[in-house]
């Protein structure tokens, strides 16, 4: 997933800014792949199989922590975790969707930003996880040639996780939660111009505010070097700003991947 990717980034920038390497830091390092069964686009009825290499890094030193968040980092608090926060959407031929065709295309969207986050759990000591996060991220459109600001999103929700008790075994993370997001986040998946509007497709503005509702399972089981997991997602649309544009064709939908990782190097 593109969160673990971010992660493993901002881990890389870590080992040469922190103490990384002494004696008392424990990290893990591997590697994956991630299948995934996702909308175009949400809102869109057409779907499609995607297949991505997937990054695995931790690190826990005695003033820092990366797995379950980032914390202690930018300052020391038993309550308050600052992570990451990441997500994708994938590029869209307009062809491929029967709702946009004969529209432009859209480009990769890389969201990313902080997530401030208040546990309610002791993050070292208690095998049941619970935390309110308040992802704030920015939207970035890309072909690789051109890059473009789309707009923010702030996703507010609340998580349970369950950790493994040991180095092997079963962790599972639900999340509960609701989307926000910014006019030109909105508009660059469900504006419709009048150049490219038609009988069926009439021509349409977004607004800013509330953007739908998700709920999410995430499953992983380790044994050895070896996680295999799975991911679940319901998302729904149902009071969305933007629920009445034509490019919105269903407004309940799932988002299903599964996955693996092998962690070859480590020192616990």
């Amino acid at each position: 997933m593109m969160k673990a990717f971010f992660n493993g980034l901002f881990l890389l920038i870590i080992l040469y800014s922190v103490n990384a390497t002494s004696k008392d830091a424990e990290w893990q390092l591997g590697a994956g792949l991630a299948s995934f069964n996702l909308n175009l686009y949400p809102g869109s009825a057409d779907k499609k199989d995607y297949i991505l290499p997937v990054p695995y890094f931790t690190l826990v030193t005695d003033k820092l922590e990366i797995d379950r968040g980032i914390r202690g980092f930018l300052f020391k608090s038993d309550r308050i975790v600052l992570d990451v926060s990441a997500d994708f959407g994938v590029p869209v031929d307009s062809d491929d969707s029967r709702a946009r065709v004969g529209m432009p295309d859209l480009d990769t969207i890389l969201q990313v930003g902080p997530s401030l986050e208040y546990l309610f759990t002791n993050l070292r000591r208690d095998m049941v996880d619970v935390r309110f996060e308040l992802p704030l991220r920015a939207a970035i459109a890309s072909d690789i040639k051109h890059t473009s600001n789309e707009g923010w999103l702030l996703e507010p929700r609340f998580s349970i996780e369950k950790r493994r008790m040991l180095k092997s075994g079963l962790a599972m993370k639900f999340t509960l939660g609701v989307k926000y997001g910014t006019r030109d986040f909105h508009a660059y998946y469900y504006d419709v111009a009048p150049g490219f509007s038609t009988a069926s497709r009439p021509a349409y503005v977004s607004e800013k505010g509330y953007g739908g509702s998700f709920a999410s399972l995430r499953a992983s089981w380790r044994e050895g070097d070896w996680i295999w997991w799975t991911f679940l997602r319901y998302q729904n649309l149902n009071g969305a700003v933007f629920e009445d544009s034509p490019l919105v064709e269903q407004k309940g939908y799932y988002l299903i991947g599964v996955g693996f990782a092998w962690v070859f190097a480590q020192n616990l």
